[in-house]
């Protein structure tokens, strides 16, 4: 278990270290190109990440084809806007509201699902909202686009959860993997003929850099969840508040004030309450069934 949840700690610093990555890149590249030559790198990692006991000819056997590709362009999309917002925006920022998620998630489920949450969770979802306000302050700071491609990023993620509900248990892993990658290929390759710009031999390293850290850092998660279950790791996201700091610091000098400080560490404690408080739920209607 604590192997599991070690693993988890250090995957998220591996993520984080892919976003600093792509920052360093610069921002002077179009997104599709970026996410193209990411996208590149990630795959000949994640080629490896294939189980054992399913074969990649196997990727486009799909039980619910409509909601795996909808999975997948709910990805492509999600994958432009955060490399925009990671390129643009503090590191703190972009991860502030990139932990909308939740929320979204919470407002989408009850909205298409019919599902409705608990007036603790609801609460504390709030406090994160008023985190990460905090942490933007908008009316005080000024608001850039890469604050709304944040959004739209959390927004992406939450509508992809969704769809996992559905299809996670039914669908071959090799399926979710490979239509992602290969609709993100196609998608940023075609575009990127129209956009395309010569990388430095810095941007290129960069990219490549954050390609190969975001692959390992699937592996690292499939890793994690053989070891601990996901309810033990998925608490250890959260630390990546703690690596924007470190790393915007190190790196970027980004040094955020007391303010956003403060936002950060309300978003990352509503954010685990919230996790903690689902889990909790998940166990009472387990124990409930049993009886």
């Amino acid at each position: 278990m604590l192997r599991g949840v070690a693993i988890g700690f250090l995957t998220y610093a591996v993520f984080s270290c892919a976003d600093a990555a792509m920052k360093a890149s610069g921002g002077q590249l179009h997104v599709f190109q970026l996410s193209f030559i990411v996208t590149i790198f990630s795959s000949i990692v994640v080629f490896f990440a294939k189980p054992k006991t399913e074969q990649w000819s196997d990727m486009f056997r799909m039980r619910q084809p409509g909601l795996v590709l909808l999975r997948a362009a709910l990805g492509i999309v999600a994958g432009l806007f955060s490399a925009f917002a990671f390129t643009t925006l503090p590191l703190a920022d972009a991860y502030s509201l990139l932990f909308l998620q939740p929320l979204f998630v919470a407002v989408l489920s009850a909205i298409l699902l019919r599902e409705s949450s608990g007036r603790r969770q609801l609460i504390m979802l709030l406090v994160g909202l008023a985190g990460v306000l905090l942490v933007v302050r908008p009316g005080f700071r000024e608001v850039l686009p890469g604050h709304f491609a944040a959004i739209a990023t959390a927004l992406c993620g939450a509508g992809t959860l969704l769809v996992l509900r559905f299809i996670g248990r039914t669908e071959r892993q090799v399926s979710l993997i490979g239509s992602l990658m290969f609709g993100s290929l196609l998608v940023n390759g075609i575009l990127t003929i129209f956009v395309f710009r010569m990388p430095t031999l810095f941007e290129l390293a960069m990219m490549a850099l954050c390609g190969a850290l975001a692959g390992f850092g699937h592996l690292g998660l499939m890793a994690a969840t053989r070891y601990a279950p996901a309810n033990r790791i998925g608490p250890t996201q959260y630390s990546q508040i703690i690596w924007a700091v470190v790393l915007g610091a190190i790196f970027f000098s980004e040094f955020p004030d007391w303010i956003s400080l403060i936002g950060m560490a309300v978003v990352g404690l509503s954010g685990l309450f919230n996790f903690l408080s689902d889990r909790r739920q998940a166990q009472a209607q387990a124990s409930g069934q049993a009886a």
